[in-house]
């Protein structure tokens, strides 16, 4: 992408990350150096070297045709902006499957109905129950308020609600088909979840 400053173009910014918001973060590192008297081709040459953090659209494999991502993505805009990434990366992904592991039953309690928005661009969105990182259960208080909001304001969307784990891993292992791109996201122990479906494929191919 191009970089403008006050209207005249700085040059050519190439980052190996996919998503309108590394670009945006890219801009704002752009700026910062700029005023701070860094040269434009040295901002260029290091941004083009940056590979990202962990846990941020983190490539954890293949199997099948299917690609398996996970990010850390755990709250509604983060979410947005990682299922649009894989939407609009260019890697020609026939679906994004999107799995979300809610965090914490008091966020939940208060912030569910925000999450109504977040999987719009995916074509099957996956909920499972909620990580407590601590909390205690509240009554009422699970996974399913996040679908619920989804539905509410998505009827149309594809939305599976998977509180066991097992029953998630066994879904995705059958369901997720050459050409997806099926991205985990939460700040739990969904993290392992790419490498547990892989497993299972692997079980399921040996049958």
């Amino acid at each position: 992408f191009t970089v403008l400053r006050r209207g005249e173009p700085l040059g050519v910014v190439r980052i190996p990350l996919r998503g309108m918001h590394n670009v945006l973060n890219a801009t704002s590192v752009v700026a910062m150096a700029t005023e701070l008297g860094v040269e434009f081709g040295v901002i260029a040459s290091s941004l083009a070297r940056f590979g990202g953090v962990a846990r941020r659209l983190d490539f954890r494999g293949r199997h099948g045709g299917a690609t398996f991502v996970d990010d850390y993505g755990h709250i509604p805009n983060e979410i947005a902006a990682v299922v649009d990434a894989l939407r609009s990366s260019g890697d020609g992904f026939s679906r994004v499957v999107a799995v979300f592991q809610p965090n914490r039953y008091r966020r939940m309690a208060i912030m569910s109905p925000d999450y109504c928005d977040a999987f719009v661009k995916a074509d099957l969105t996956v909920i499972t129950d909620i990580y407590p990182s601590g909390d205690a259960p509240i009554p009422g208080v699970t996974g399913k308020l996040v679908v619920n909001a989804v539905l509410d304001a998505h009827p149309e969307q594809r939305v599976v609600w998977l509180p066991k784990r097992h029953d998630l891993v066994e879904f995705l292992a059958r369901e997720v088909r050459a050409g997806d791109v099926c991205v985990s996201m939460g700040c739990g122990d969904v993290a392992s979840l790419p490498s547990e479906v892989i497993a299972r494929r692997l079980e399921l191919d040996a049958e």
